[in-house]
């Protein structure tokens, strides 16, 4: 598993992330429960973060990581 999933609340289905078009982005996809692909950006230095029993996907900050 890589370093945004261990910080996240479930830990399945968090893939590596890709940088965006824009200047310090990342893209990070994840697979639902249901099989659907949620896929949302964060900048460079944010962690992602992933809840799928509150269907949460997000960015975290620097200091509080995934609170």
């Amino acid at each position: 598993m890589q370093k945004c999933a261990a910080m996240a609340l479930a830990l399945t289905g968090v893939s590596e992330p890709l940088y965006a078009q824009g200047k310090n982005q990342k893209v990070f996809r994840s697979k639902r429960p249901d099989g659907s692909i949620k896929t949302w950006t964060c900048g460079a230095d944010q962690p992602c973060c992933v809840s799928h029993t509150f269907s949460l996907y997000t960015c975290g900050s620097q200091l509080l990581k995934c609170l």
